[in-house]
């Protein structure tokens, strides 16, 4: 299960993302108006075709946040924070989302943090996209690394100078959308590894001292009462006969009412 630290990590990593989102709102033309229709979805769940599922069963999954565009059917942007469980299978959930998505899925972001690692604090980025490319058999749709673990905090927990998370306005729905509502047009939508690394150090800071911050006090003398938990009422058949009885009589009286308005 991902830690509290993963938790407001993604969380201020979106919100940044959010603000470039917002403050390209703000300008004239076709980027403000493809923007404002960009919006994220924390843990949001996708449904994909099962292709290879014999009874035609859609695959799902909940993603830590995703950016979706209003007119599209699946994001243009997925993140993932790795932890110790997901770690291994970023590179597969990559191509899920973006193969399974038929590459509507733009951008699939992994973000690393080696958080609880003896002696480590370093933490990367992976950005996973899909080419295409000639085969024998005609062209083929695969996934490729275009920035692979780069480190945004080393070992020490000192942000490097390496540029950080680079996406693109496009990044944000599938090809004809873009090029249907953005044409030519783009903005860059940066986060430096100085802001990532300053984002995994609150996270941890708030979750490290989590024992010693603030709370309401009340005074010992005041009890508190929860309501009493009761076992949810039974419905019998004869009430249930009597529900359904009084349904068809409410209907039936706003059928003949309609009937009254239509004859004036």
């Amino acid at each position: 299960m991902p830690t509290a630290v993963h938790e407001l990590f993604i969380a201020r990593v979106e919100d940044a993302i959010l603000s470039r989102l917002k403050s390209i709102r703000e300008r004239s033309g076709c980027t403000a108006t493809f923007a404002q229709k960009v919006n994220p979805a924390r843990s949001t769940e996708i449904r994909f075709p099962a292709e290879s599922n014999p009874s035609d069963r859609r695959s799902k999954h909940e993603p830590d946040t995703s950016f979706w565009h209003d007119d599209a059917q699946y994001p243009g942007v997925v993140i993932e924070v790795a932890y110790s469980q997901k770690r291994e299978r970023l590179a597969q959930l990559a191509e899920v989302y973006l193969l399974d998505s038929d590459a509507s899925v733009q951008a699939v972001v992994g973000l690393d943090i080696e958080y609880g690692k003896k002696g480590s604090r370093k933490a990367t980025s992976t950005v996973w996209r899909t080419r295409e490319r000639d085969t024998a058999t005609g062209k083929e749709l695969y996934v490729e690394k275009e920035v692979t673990d780069e480190v945004f905090r080393d070992d020490a927990g000192n942000a490097t100078d390496y540029p950080g998370l680079q996406l693109r306005l496009r990044d944000f729905a599938y090809e004809e959308l873009v090029q249907e509502q953005l044409g030519d047009q783009d903005a860059e939508i940066h986060i430096s590894s100085r802001q990532l690394c300053q984002f995994l150090d609150a996270a941890e800071r708030k979750e490290q001292h989590s024992g010693s911050l603030g709370k309401h006090i009340i005074s010992p003398s005041i009890k508190k009462r929860k309501r009493s938990k009761t076992p949810p009422e039974e419905i019998g058949s004869g009430d249930e006969a009597q529900y359904i009885q009084q349904e068809r009589k409410v209907a039936k009286r706003s059928e003949d009412d309609d009937c009254d308005y239509e004859d004036q």
